[in-house]
């Protein structure tokens, strides 16, 4: 058995043979080199380097290897096949060679040896192989690594003209093959060791139990925290509205009157009904005292006389009720004022409010899906559309334990939260999203939340 290294390089001496010189001459290289630089893909290329190459040196049989990790090697092409088997005993038998010779010699050098070297001699595939003669050629990136090896196999000994000729075109193979691949990309993945795969193991563990805050995102807006609401006082059509939207009021100011057209008639006619009961009420009690069955009629007109200055003060309140008066100072917010003037109302209808700019309040629309245990107290930050980079902090006052629907009709819990003091005034009607932070629970648990409860419904288990 011998083996001899040889370091990567190439010289051709005046010792070689013509004869050798003209078998591979300059034309026939560069015919070689171009015909697999044109190859479309790693496919196609391994395939043309093992039959060219073959071709060239002489050698009866060339095998294609990658570098899958450190010291590990998978057969790509053999040539004259088509394709590998995985798992037929000369590719294992091969393979196992490339690991034994990695093991005591490394990748990174030209070596030519002779079976049964780095091959079990009790092997089948070691006594069957008729080509005892090997000659392996790494094949490195630009920084030096080897990415893929060349064996080529015959019955004699390699010349040197044949080991630099091999080398050359390993040389060039190996660039055409980076160009389709990149330098990066061909390299073997180092394999994790037990003790790393060990402690990657205890380190997702405790990750995965590592405790933090559950937390939820809703839609939040900006409203007044104690508004003073303006309902309609009475069934009617509004009139005028005296103060523009968004305007400050102060306590008594008239807001908005009501058409008092038939409250007016109202109030008359229940008047001169009172009048009339009044008078029939004095008429029965001058007849009383001298006829009995006139007595008998005083309670009745008296009775009548009640109802009907009853029903005069109910008018006189309504028509005075038809005028709305602010209760406090604040801004008075609503819509638009055209909408209103004009519009037939019911008595409770909500018309407007007048509120406190600087008392506000968060009102969050907490969607049903979204839905965790929340705590009186809890963490709320607030990420404003007009500030969507600064947090608004606050704590949650309120929770709605009915889900109702909003204004997309979608079903959700309604929220309220108070702002922290020391934050910046907000304007009321706002919107942007709000942070709400539940219980600690499991990092784990908190990204399988969604999933678990998805595959639940869909399942039903």
């Amino acid at each position: 058995m011998t083996v001899k290294e040889r370091e990567p390089k190439y010289s051709r001496t005046g010792g070689t043979p013509k004869s050798v010189e003209a078998a591979h001459g300059a034309a026939e290289l560069l015919a070689i080199e171009g015909k697999v630089r044109s190859a479309a893909n790693e496919d196609e290329l391994v395939v043309l380097i093992a039959n060219e190459l073959r071709k060239l040196i002489g050698a009866r049989q060339t095998i294609v290897l990658r570098v899958r990790s450190p010291g590990q090697f998978k057969i790509e092409c053999i040539s004259s096949m088509a394709s590998v088997e995985r798992d037929a005993p000369f590719v294992r038998w091969i393979e196992a060679i490339c690991k034994q010779l990695v093991s005591e010699h490394g990748d990174q050098k030209a070596l030519q040896f002779e079976l049964p070297a780095f091959a079990n001699a009790d092997d089948p595939e070691t006594r069957a192989y008729p080509f005892r003669y090997f000659l392996w050629q790494p094949m490195r990136v630009a920084s030096g690594e080897t990415f893929a090896v060349v064996i080529a196999a015959r019955e004699g000994p390699w010349t040197e003209s044949e080991r630099g000729i091999i080398e050359r075109e390993a040389d060039v193979f190996g660039g055409t093959w980076q160009a389709l691949h990149g330098g990066k990309a061909l390299l073997p993945r180092a394999r994790i060791g037990k003790r790393s795969r060990l402690g990657l193991a205890v380190a997702a563990c405790a990750l995965a139990l590592l405790p933090v805050p559950l937390v939820a995102l809703a839609p939040v807006e900006i409203i007044a925290a104690r508004p003073q609401r303006v309902n309609a006082p009475v069934d009617g059509v509004i009139q005028d509205i005296l103060i523009e939207p968004n305007r400050p009021v102060r306590a008594g100011d008239i807001i908005l009157t009501f058409d008092q057209t038939t409250l007016r008639n109202r109030f008359e006619l229940s008047e001169q009904e009172m009048l009339v009961a009044k008078a029939r009420l004095e008429r029965a009690s001058q007849a009383a005292f001298a006829d009995e069955k006139s007595r008998h009629e005083v309670a009745i007109a008296l009775a009548e006389f009640e109802l009907k200055r009853a029903e005069r003060k109910y008018a006189a309140d309504l028509l005075e009720r038809s005028t709305v008066v602010a209760e406090r100072g604040g801004i008075l917010v609503y819509a638009d004022k055209d909408r209103w003037i004009g519009r037939p109302v019911k008595t409770g209808e909500r018309i407007m409010q007048i509120v406190d700019p600087a008392a506000v309040a968060a009102k969050i629309e907490l969607p049903v899906a979204d839905a965790i245990v929340l705590a009186q107290g809890a963490r709320v930050r607030m990420f404003l559309d007009s500030n969507p980079l600064s947090a608004v902090p606050g704590k949650l006052v309120s929770a709605g334990y009915l889900a109702e629907p909003n204004a997309v009709q979608q079903l959700v819990y309604n929220l309220h939260a108070l702002l922290d003091p020391e934050a910046d005034q907000q304007r009321i009607g706002a919107r942007g999203t709000a942070q709400i932070q539940g219980q600690f629970v499991p990092l784990i648990f908190y990204i399988l939340r969604r999933p678990l409860s998805a595959l639940r419904q869909a399942l039903g288990l």
